[in-house]
């Protein structure tokens, strides 16, 4: 018997009475679990709904190459109450969700995205951070976690840390600054002033005590948005049903 801590990131019908469910965990990344008569049965109910973060014994079973888990019990450690009793709360927790199943992260340690998710879950959970300025925070930290951290040390060129504008190439994460930089209008360019600099340096580089306890002002807000958009776009091709409906909510 196996026994893991996990966030439940998807739920799915199997059959009249069962179900199966996604769990994000710390030593295996998403492990898939079947649990049998799951949706009649009250016994497991709550730890094993979306968005609960639960201990859960696992059963497993080797079907040819593949290794297949059976929930044995789980119990309740946090349930993110609160995203239920909003429908923009639970939608932008679906599109985390939703991300984080589409980044991949199957038989991998994933300590820090776990971390992140919980952190995130909670500052969504308890309205610590705009839900536009979370969504950001959480979609750039996450590439990061992942592999796609841009290098925000300084020019690849000069080495010059600061400028009046630095210009932050998405496709291959390097930067350069206003003195080296010639234009050539590609589309895969962010232009970045040393406030927006200073931001994509701090959600990339903090420790998660600071990560989500800052504020922007709208204009910044919105240009944080406009870089994590497109960073998000270039390095993760696929349409999120989930993000189109929370944005139809706000």
């Amino acid at each position: 018997m196996l026994t893991l801590k996990g966030l439940v990131i998807r739920e799915s019908d199997r059959g009249e009475a069962s179900k199966s469910i996604s769990i994000l965990t710390a030593e295996k990344g998403i492990v898939n679990v079947f649990i049998r008569g799951g949706r009649k049965s009250s016994k497991n109910a709550s730890p094993s709904e979306m968005f609960a973060y639960s201990s859960f014994c696992l059963d497993e079973k080797k079907n040819t190459n593949q290794q297949i888990y059976y929930l044995n019990s789980c119990e309740s450690i946090k349930l993110f109450y609160n995203l239920r009793l909003d429908a923009v709360k639970m939608a932008l927790g679906m599109y985390f969700c939703e991300l984080l199943r589409f980044t991949g992260t199957e038989n991998t340690d994933c300590t820090e995205i776990l971390r992140l998710t919980l952190n995130t879950f909670y500052s969504l959970d308890t309205d610590r951070m705009d839900t536009e300025l979370l969504r950001s925070v959480f979609e750039l930290r996450l590439l990061c976690e992942t592999g796609f951290m841009p290098d925000l040390i300084g020019c690849r060129e000069c080495l010059k840390s600061e400028a009046d504008a630095m210009y932050i190439d998405i496709a291959s994460g390097s930067m350069l600054c206003d003195s080296c930089y010639e234009e050539k209008g590609e589309d895969h360019i962010f232009k970045a002033d040393p406030t927006m600099l200073y931001t994509i340096r701090f959600i990339a580089l903090s420790d998660y005590d600071r990560l989500f306890s800052f504020r922007l002002s709208d204009k910044y807000r919105s240009l944080l948005g406009e870089f994590t958009k497109r960073f998000l776009r270039y390095h993760i091709r696929g349409e999120m049903r989930t993000l189109r409906f929370y944005k139809s909510l706000l």
